[in-house]
């Protein structure tokens, strides 16, 4: 007697090569049946001998594709069945339901059959800058519904010619039911134009065109699989000037694109996570040492050591890239503005940038950034969360409500929860930009629609005038169900402690910049003592003032000053502030007058802020966290440790930095800014385990969560890992989702879930 079973499995199953995948299992196992995707996921038919259905289900969770991911595969109907001779298994028309549990997949890098393909000349795809298949190519920044099928993506309009179709048919071909598949004959083209829109040549003759230019130091804006780049040559200081000039962007580093791991290593230390990062399907850009002698523009990251780095990820940029070392890379946007992603955007917003346009007819859907991460020992952690992960999920143990979560202002995202599963959002930038708050809008609006979603609660931050919470309303416009406010940092704790699958209670030590505290002061340097349902404030960095509010930010010699006041008194700070910024002696009197009613904050990124410009490397800044940056890019050694005291005063341990500052100015006339640079690292890592030790005497805890911007600099994360280590204690590590305000987000939905998790 034969079985018949039907399965429904969920995940990210299609747009991967799922189905092909499935029929090509029934051939080799000689089962009859059907698949077909459906809203809820893959839904599979199968009738043989009740054996041959085992092995067929266990080859279908092992051997299942490199780029798909199965949650779950139920069983919906098992039974026994006639033998009614049918032999065939089919590939069904797709259906729509009203439960939604499919998952989008991330757009995929150009694989390396496609890329072979497209350099054979005998090949009908031969430089065809469009190729793709079932493993490859993009998939998250063209869906417009699902389930997954080409009229529902953006190659709706491209009719397939009848040698695409006869691949698309063909369950023997890599190509099988591939939904971008396309050809010179019925595929998306590129075409050239100069800076004011004017058609200069089509095709392959636009993509050599294009090259040629760039050789000749001309920038180029070049549409990709989720926006525009704005390309040049490296290799060029006034080229690398000029771009500088016209983009608005004075120092902060450029993105660049090798053009193969050969040409990498020559520019940079690629250590083993790095390689692992920048030859997977989602080739994110990756932070690494430069090496000496590349003949790399000194513009490209000025005052950097590290360079980010990616590789070629669509076939357009394969092609580009011929016969070069590298290209700049960076995004098409403006000061924290979401990327540019249509054409008439890029010819109208960046007419004044580039010289040239490459463009392409295939419509972006959702534009997406670029995924940045950066390598620590043996593994990685994430900078920006973008193409190649969104909108992958992460996987949590209880069921939750539809929850989202608002995030922060600055790296703003949203996360939305359903199920056992918690959906980040793509990184979107600072809300007080208007196009990022319309982005904000577009991008959560495009995930509910997919996902068929509607918010029963919504938690924010618990800042009284973040502008996320403002437009996570203002795109739920029938919203009736509860809110909830949440503190920053302990947003930051609980992504921390969910994204390791740790329940808690746990140390958590958030230091970032600034964030909106319980008392109404300005956190930033923080010991909390919690899990999702709860926390306590168990110690801090030292409060001092912050002159000016969000100038000191932006001139980190305020914070230098304010530093020396608490530190020596305003009088000796005012004659070493005049001998470290002889031009600004008034300000400087000015500042001192008014540091008595500045705000109060225990930041310890703005720390940094103060000791870079203490030692001369940032007065000024025109990007957030450049002087932080600064100070991790010149620390050497490791041995001397500038002095950090803990003390308790009133149940709170404080990590006094005053010592510290005192040192700093008592050596920096001798030794070299680079071992003083280093010391501060050390000597905070040291005050920081210090206290997580003592806290964990008192406690018993010994679950450590590090988590916000700070956590960045990877010279001060590798210590204190280490020296956690050392005393015994489990240092927590963020990884799929960054450290930074990108994490707030998944840390409201984590304590929303726990405060909701009973109705």
């Amino acid at each position: 007697m034969l079985s018949h079973k039907k399965i429904l499995v969920s995940g990210i199953v299609q747009g991967v090569g799922f189905r092909p995948f499935c029929a090509k299992l029934a051939e080799r196992f000689g089962v009859a049946g059907s698949v077909r995707n459906t809203s809820g996921g893959v839904e599979i038919e199968l009738t043989g001998e009740p054996e041959v259905l085992e092995r067929y289900l266990h080859a279908l969770s092992s051997e299942n594709p490199p780029a798909s991911v199965i949650t779950s595969a139920v069983v919906l109907e098992d039974r026994q069945g006639e033998d009614s001779g049918e032999t065939a298994f089919r590939i069904l028309e797709s259906k729509k339901e009203e439960e939604l549990s499919v998952l989008i997949p991330p757009d995929l890098a150009v694989c390396e059959d496609c890329t072979s393909e497209m350099r054979d000349p005998s090949d009908r795809r031969y430089r065809y800058p469009f190729i793709n298949c079932t493993n490859c190519g993009p998939r998250y920044t063209i869906i417009r519904d699902l389930p997954y099928d080409r009229p529902k993506t953006a190659m709706a309009p491209f009719v397939m010619c009848p040698s695409c179709s006869r691949e698309y048919h063909d369950s023997s071909d890599r190509r099988f039911h591939a939904q971008p598949n396309a050809c010179f004959d019925c595929g998306p083209s590129v075409r050239l134009t100069d800076s004011g829109g004017t058609v200069l040549c089509r095709g392959d003759e636009a993509v050599r065109k294009c090259s040629v230019l760039l050789d000749e130091g001309r920038i180029v804006a070049v549409k990709g699989i989720g926006g525009f780049h704005l390309a040049c040559t490296p290799f060029c200081d006034g080229t690398v000037a000029l771009l500088r000039q016209r983009k608005g962007r004075k120092d902060k580093p450029f993105a660049v694109m090798a053009s193969s791991m050969e040409e990498a290593e020559k520019m940079a230390y690629i250590p083993g996570s790095a390689r692992e990062l920048l030859l997977s399907p989602r080739k994110p850009i990756v932070l690494c040492c430069r090496r000496k002698g590349y003949p790399l523009s000194e513009l490209v990251a000025p005052g950097q050591k590290t360079v980010g780095l990616f590789l070629p990820y669509s076939p357009l940029h394969l092609l580009i890239l011929e016969g070069k070392k590298a290209l700049i890379m960076t995004s098409a946007n403006f000061s924290d503005e979401p990327i540019v992603s249509s054409n008439e955007k890029a010819l109208s917003a960046l007419a004044g940038i580039a010289d040239f346009f490459l463009l392409h007819d295939r419509e972006i859907y959702m534009a997406i950034d670029d995924s940045v991460a950066a390598p620590l020992g043996r593994t990685y952690f994430l900078l920006r969360r973008a193409r190649g992960y969104t909108p992958a999920p992460m996987a949590i143990q209880e069921d939750t409500p539809v929850i989202l979560g608002a995030g922060a202002e600055m790296k703003s995202t949203f996360c939305v929860s359903k199920g056992n599963l918690v959906f980040p959002g793509q990184y979107l930038g600072d809300m007080k930009q208007r196009e990022t708050a319309a982005y904000y809008g577009r991008a959560m609006k495009h995930f509910m629609t997919l996902y068929g979603l509607s918010p029963e609660y919504l938690v924010h931050d618990l800042h009284p005038q973040f502008l996320s919470t403002t437009a996570a309303l203002m795109n739920l416009p029938s919203f009736k169900g509860e809110r909830l406010a949440v503190q920053h940092h302990h947003a930051h704790l609980a992504a921390c402690l969910l994204e390791n699958g740790v329940k808690g209670p746990a140390i958590g030590v958030i230091f970032d910049g600034t964030g909106y505290g319980s008392d109404g002061t300005v956190w930033g340097g923080e010991f909390l003592l919690g899990d999702s349902s709860g926390f306590s404030r168990k110690g801090h960095f030292l409060p001092s003032r912050l002159p000016g509010g969000d100038a000191a930010v932006m001139e980190p010699w305020r914070y230098g000053l304010s530093l020396l006041a608490m530190a020596l008194g305003e009088e000796t700070a005012r004659h070493m502030g005049e001998e470290l910024w002889p031009g600004k002696k008034d300000m400087i009197r000015q500042v001192l007058s008014v540091l008595g009613i500045s705000p109060l904050t225990t930041s310890c990124g703005r720390f940094f802020d103060g000791v870079s410009a203490l030692l001369g490397l940032a007065e000024k800044i025109t990007f957030d966290g450049q002087a932080a940056m600064a100070l991790e890019g010149i620390a050497e050694g490791g041995r001397i440790s500038a002095p950090f005291t803990v003390e308790s005063r009133d149940g709170r341990f404080i990590l006094d930095w005053r010592p510290a500052v005192r040192w700093v100015m008592e050596n920096r006339g001798t030794m070299r800014r680079e071992r003083v640079a280093g010391a501060i690292h050390t000597g905070l890592a040291h005050g920081v385990a210090e206290v997580c030790g003592r806290l964990a005497e008192e406690t018993g805890i010994r679950d450590v969560a590090l988590s916000g911007g700070v956590w960045q600099n990877r010279r001060l994360t590798a210590t204190v890992r280490s020296l956690l280590g050392k005393k015994g204690l489990n240092p927590l590590l963020h990884r799929l989702v960054p450290p930074n305000d990108e994490c707030v987000s998944v840390g409201q939905v984590a304590i929303g879930a726990e405060k909701w998790k009973k109705k």
